[in-house]
């Protein structure tokens, strides 16, 4: 065997084993894609076994009945407010005494330019975590006094602790509202449905 022959017989052993190679290389991949696959195959059968789905297009089906995507990033965001004011039930208590007081006459008025006109007792300022007292009439002053709620300039109350300081409101004028003003720092709703709770609110931005 000559020097020639020595070279294409080394070369084609090598193409041999290079082609060796790639093909399994080839079989390895074909296996891996073949076990996704049927692995895939049974998570689907298994799904389809379980919520009773026949085929693909009955499944398509009933995807296409569920609600938008914006529909449950709208109920998502609900659901967020809902938790940080206490959850349903806390919700439910304060749409009841907002409710509650509707329709009832305010406790104190005072007369503008020849109007009987409901005459705010006290002004707040709401942040979303914070309800604080900035100025009072003397009816305010009374009122606290009554209840023995003890106030003072840049008094800060949390939102739920504001509920319940001045629940004894309702409790002692059931009949009325007083009404109060309140300027909001905050872009939650839950601050003025805390003081709306109690109080007839005038809103200030």
């Amino acid at each position: 065997m000559n020097k020639r022959e020595d070279v294409l017989y080394l070369t084609l052993v090598d193409f041999f084993l290079q082609m060796l190679f790639l093909v399994m290389i080839a079989l390895l991949a074909y296996i891996y894609v073949e076990r996704r696959h049927n692995a895939e195959a049974k998570q689907f059968h298994d799904l389809a076994k379980e919520y009773k789905v026949d085929s693909v297009q009955e499944l398509l089906d009933r995807l296409q009945t569920l609600a938008p995507i914006d529909n449950l990033e709208n109920a998502k965001k609900a659901k967020e407010l809902i938790d940080a004011n206490g959850g349903f039930k806390e919700v439910n208590a304060m749409i009841d005494k907002f409710k509650e007081g509707q329709g009832k006459p305010p406790c104190v008025f005072e007369m503008i330019e020849g109007l009987k006109t409901p005459k705010s007792i006290a002004t707040f300022v709401a942040t979303n975590t914070s309800i604080t007292l900035m100025t009072w009439q003397p009816e305010f002053e009374a009122l606290a006094k009554e209840i023995k709620q003890p106030i003072s300039i840049n008094r800060q109350w949390s939102l739920r602790s504001f509920s319940a300081s001045w629940q004894p409101v309702l409790n002692k004028y059931p009949q009325c509202r007083y009404t109060v003003t309140l300027y909001e720092r905050s872009n939650l709703v839950a601050p003025r449905d805390r003081v709306q709770g109690i109080f007839y609110t005038r809103i200030r931005k």
